[in-house]
């Protein structure tokens, strides 16, 4: 299983998922160039681009196929995966992600590089934060806020302005509506019921334009759904890979 993180995160953003998963599979969860532990490429770069690193990493690793699965940017690189290599392709799970960004994502996009820009760590985490998860967590969940924004804080390998602003210039250009209906692998679509970065209506158009996909809401839950409901997203994915592994 192949496990590919969003817009400016890296593997360690899976960290309720890769025991749960590795319990039944072998989990490579990697770092998307420009941030974790990968290089910082300071030129113009695309999703498909982003796409042919993780399938060069497979073939690195001497891996033919996998289940592949993608939360928000990292939804974006699964498809062009899909799409560019399909043999590399055994299932496909799509979280919190789209098929193209419309003019108020570039917008909000452009709000977080800003903020970024700024340089302060403290209040770009406090100002991401209520865009990927509900009010409920965070009037009922002060803990888990908590230790949200200190490990943020405290991670040594900090995403710079410099890989976010490259990443984000690769999500502007995302756009596979045109392409999706030549899909014909097994693919889960979820959501959380209450995304407002990427809201449920996004993942209601993949599920229409990718024939015979699957699509799980996740209530009370945002944009990081994996992790706001950590249960409940690793049962649906589980529940998933166990009915097309059979």
């Amino acid at each position: 299983m192949i496990l590919i993180m969003g817009w400016g995160g890296d593997h360690t953003a899976w960290a309720f998922q890769t025991a749960a998963f590795a319990a039944e599979f072998d989990v490579i969860a990697l770092d998307n160039r420009g941030v974790g532990q990968s290089d910082v490429v300071d030129r113009p770069f695309t999703i498909p681009d982003m796409a042919d690193d993780v399938a060069h990493l497979m073939d690195g690793l001497g891996v033919p196929a996998a289940h592949i699965c993608g939360a928000s940017m990292g939804g974006m690189i699964a498809q062009e995966l899909a799409l560019r290599h399909p043999r590399h392709v055994t299932t496909l799970r799509l979280h919190c992600t789209t098929s193209g960004i419309d003019s108020y994502g570039r917008l909000l996009i452009g709000s977080f590089l800003r903020v970024k820009a700024r340089g302060d760590v403290d209040e770009f985490v406090r100002f991401s934060l209520p865009w990927l998860l509900t009010r409920k967590t965070f009037a009922e969940r002060p803990d888990f806020i908590e230790f949200w924004i200190q490990r943020a804080l405290d991670y040594p390998y900090k995403t710079g302005l410099v890989g976010l602003t490259r990443q984000a210039e690769a999500i502007a250009g995302h756009d596979t509506r045109g392409r999706l209906a030549s899909l014909h692998v097994p693919t889960l679509i979820t959501t959380g019921i209450e995304d407002i970065l990427v809201p449920p209506s996004a993942s209601e158009e993949l599920h229409a334009l990718i024939a015979g996909s699957e699509l799980k809401r996740i209530p009370d839950a945002g944009h990081m759904h994996f992790i706001e409901q950590a249960s409940a997203f690793n049962e649906a994915c589980l529940e998933f890979l166990h009915k097309h592994c059979a």
